[in-house]
């Protein structure tokens, strides 16, 4: 627990005041023989008073000098050694320095009182009832009612040892649950602080501390404390729960009877995300990014240029499944396992295909409906890896479409499906990869995608949103089958998104580094704020490969592997100053 500031007098006058003590009380033994600092020498002292030791009135005056001079040397040495000690004393127990020992730091009341000083505004809550092992995002706002700026270095929110049970994975470190979202509050400004709690796994009620510090010292006034009760059904009353652990500052529950604690609605995390792509709901501040955007559980749908059609391809699909044209016409309902073959003819832009006994053309694309689910399988397709060659990427679990497009005058095998099944079939990892580099470059890869699907930019003109090969290496449904941990890396990352100041950013990822990352004005010319080059130490001395821009994949891996960083951890060491944002 951080203490308050005590109020010292000058420290000048302390030090001065007992050196000149110390100096008395050694000019008075030299003077009187009759106190000296070591047994020994006391012994002595004793046995000429009571006529046992003549050794002092038997000396010549030569030798009384001498004696006497050996006195006042040894004194002196003993008074540098203390004021040698004293200095140091005064160095670690009075300074001010940031390099001192934080819990010996005293600095001056009075100023330090006039300088900081904060009213709390606002927080989300004091009591809530949630289920166990759930987390939420927590708001606190503060005035600055003091005389100097406060900075993200220098005022901060600590949490107190009772604080610790609602540690979570997002604190920056275990007592420092959030920074400034502020760079900076002047006086009279509000400073926002905003983050996660995470509830104990344990039915009860449990209480904790946070703290505003500057420097390590207490604010005066600004302790919060949070109260939750872990319950299987937060709708409903809680009654008889006994207090867990430090409940001393809840008089409602501390008295232990069997009274109904006040339904408090569960806090959700405040969401300050743009996307286009969402209708926000319009309503209280405090809202989820899930409740603000009302996205579907598998996020929203993406569409992925697969390939060009440049030949004939032959789709079947294992459900039954059909073909529309442009304008939502029925051109064929084709049975299960039923091969099509589909062309684009340039010179007439017509699309062709044959059902039954008869020959389809159409000047409007056209759209394939995996109406039933099922798996369309590209029969023309050959895409075999060397290193496995009983594996073909030829499976796609979306709807497709053939469509041309005037920009590039060619036609695209576009799919479209939702946007978690898209980064379960993203080839750019190994399934014997660290799982915290897969989430790593899992949430890289969902927020690459949504940032060009939201922008509705990049390939706009070609109407999808990434293609399979230049923006990330996509390779549909047969990716899921060989890579489970993928999966599982996917599954636990569900909807997390890289963000920073409240938008989607440009998750740029390369193979392999040569002991740092570029920024991205040096490759690409614009300042873009989280991608700065930072340093990468497990590539130092290899061949740079690919732009070299955002996560260094080769260190990335082996910081997961070698160092345990975890994939947070991970995203915020390669795109500096960035967020971490569920969505859905």
């Amino acid at each position: 627990m951080i203490k308050e500031r005590v109020s010292f007098p000058k420290r000048s006058f302390i030090i001065f005041s007992i050196r000149f003590g110390l100096h008395a009380i050694f000019h008075n033994m030299i003077q009187t023989n009759t106190k000296f600092l070591s047994y020994f020498w006391n012994e002595n002292a004793q046995e000429k008073k009571l006529g046992r030791n003549n050794f002092y009135s038997n000396l010549s005056n030569e030798e009384s000098t001498a004696n006497l001079l050996m006195h006042v040397l040894f004194s002196l040495l003993v008074v540098i050694s203390l004021s040698f000690g004293l200095r140091m004393i005064e160095n670690t127990f009075f300074s001010t320095s940031p390099s001192a020992p934080s819990f010996l730091r005293i600095e001056s009341a009075m100023a330090a009182e006039l300088e900081t000083k904060a009213e709390k505004v606002s927080q989300s809550f004091s009591t809530v009832n949630l289920k166990p092992g759930s987390a939420f995002t927590f708001t606190l706002k503060f005035k600055n009612t003091g005389t100097s700026t406060w900075t993200r270095k220098s005022v901060y929110l600590k949490s107190s040892t009772s604080g610790l049970k609602f540690r979570h994975d997002y604190w920056p470190d275990p007592y420092l649950p959030a920074v400034l979202k502020e760079a900076s509050v002047a006086p009279g400004e509000i400073g926002t602080f905003v983050f996660a709690l995470a509830a104990p796994s344990k039915l009860g009620t449990y209480s904790g501390d946070f703290l505003l510090v500057r420097d390590n010292v207490l604010i005066q006034n600004t302790d919060i404390n949070v109260i939750l009760n872990i319950v299987e059904d937060p709708s409903k009353p809680v009654v008889a729960i006994t207090p867990v652990v430090n409940q001393e500052n809840s008089s409602a529950i501390q008295s232990g009877d069997a009274a109904t604690v006040p339904i408090v609605p569960a806090a959700a995390p405040v969401c300050t995300l743009n996307l286009k792509i969402a209708n926000a709901v319009e309503g209280d501040e405090a809202q989820s990014c899930v409740v603000k955007f009302g996205l579907p559980e598998k996020g929203p749908d993406i569409r992925v240029g697969l390939f060009t059609m440049d030949e004939a391809i032959t789709i079947r699909n294992d459900k039954a499944w059909q073909v529309y044209d442009e304008n939502d016409t029925l051109l064929a309902s084709v049975p299960a396992n039923t091969q099509i073959t589909f062309n684009f003819i340039d010179s007439t832009k017509q699309y062709t295909f044959d059902f039954i006994d008869k020959t389809i053309r159409s000047t409007a694309y056209l759209k394939l409906k995996n109406f039933n689910n099922g798996i369309f399988e590209i029969t023309s397709l050959k895409d075999v890896p060397t290193w496995n060659t009983s594996v073909n990427f030829n499976e796609f679990i979306g709807d497709l479409e053939i469509r041309y497009n005037d920009y590039r005058e060619r036609a695209w095998l576009i799919e479209t499906l939702s946007l978690e099944d898209y980064v379960k079939g993203i080839k750019e990892t190994s399934n014997s990869d660290p799982l915290e580099y897969l989430k790593t470059m899992t949430v890289a890869a969902r927020t690459y995608a949504l940032y060009h699907h939201n922008s509705g930019t990049k390939h706009a003109k070609e109407f999808y949103d990434v293609d399979s090969y230049y923006d990330q290496v996509y390779k549909g449904n047969v990716v899921s089958q060989i890579l489970p941990n993928l999966i599982t890396a996917t599954d636990e990352t569900k909807g997390m998104v890289a963000t920073f100041d409240n938008e989607l950013i440009i998750a740029a990822y390369f193979a392999r580094g040569d002991g740092k990352t570029r920024s991205f004005k040096e490759i690409w010319g614009r300042v873009v704020p989280y991608l700065i080059s930072v340093i990468t130490p497990y590539t130092q001395g290899k061949t740079l490969w690919g732009h070299g821009v955002g996560i260094d994949a080769s260190d990335a891996k082996a910081r997961a592997s070698k160092d345990g960083s975890t994939y947070d951890s991970l995203l915020k060491h390669y795109y500096t100053g960035i967020n971490l944002e569920k969505i859905y």
